[in-house]
């Protein structure tokens, strides 16, 4: 069906750092508003001229925007790809540099998918974030976590990671849970 780049994150805790970006995401996408509406509260309240408040506040709007930017695109140079993950109407095929591992359907209880990184340009991946947690629950208790890309590895464009689990939640037995 579909085949996924597989990441490696060097940070102690993938979970976390996914929070954390998306936790600066949300800040960078609330301060052009908060900056706007102050703009106009200073300017039609406050009565301070527009070339004065473009002179104070421009320069301090911008470095702040662009520091979040840049917080935001450090943090994405610590993610590497590792391998892929390709799924396929009867089994999971796992590439991690040379190793090959196949998980057949019947071994597998549950698949979870669960948002990580959100995106930072608008249009760059049909759910809104770039990378997804997938945690593959075995029968026998085991348990595995990937971060996998949105985007797929092969010359798919508009297919997404999302979009192939719920195809897969048609197809196959065990369960899948995607929480967005």
């Amino acid at each position: 069906m579909s085949r996924f780049n597989i990441y490696q994150i060097n940070y102690y805790d993938p979970k976390i750092f996914g929070q954390k970006k998306r936790r600066l995401a949300l800040i960078f996408g609330a301060v052009y508003p908060l900056f706007m509406l102050s703009f106009q509260i200073c300017l039609n309240f406050l009565n301070i001229k527009i070339i004065i408040l473009t002179l104070f506040s421009l320069p301090l709007f911008l470095g702040l925007y662009y520091y979040l930017l840049f917080r935001i695109k450090s943090g994405l140079k610590q993610i590497k790809p590792i391998g892929d993950i390709e799924f396929t109407r009867t089994c999971i095929n796992k590439r991690i540099g040379d190793s090959i591992t196949q998980y057949e359907f019947q071994a597998i209880e549950k698949l979870e998918l669960q948002k990580h990184i959100p995106e930072i340009k608008k249009g760059e991946s049909r759910s809104g974030y770039s990378s997804f947690i997938l945690k593959i629950i075995f029968i026998n208790s085991s348990e595995e976590s990937l971060v996998v890309s949105d985007k797929p590895s092969d010359k798919r464009p508009n297919l997404s990671i999302v979009d192939t689990m719920k195809t897969l939640k048609k197809i196959i037995q065990p369960s899948i849970i995607i929480k967005l």
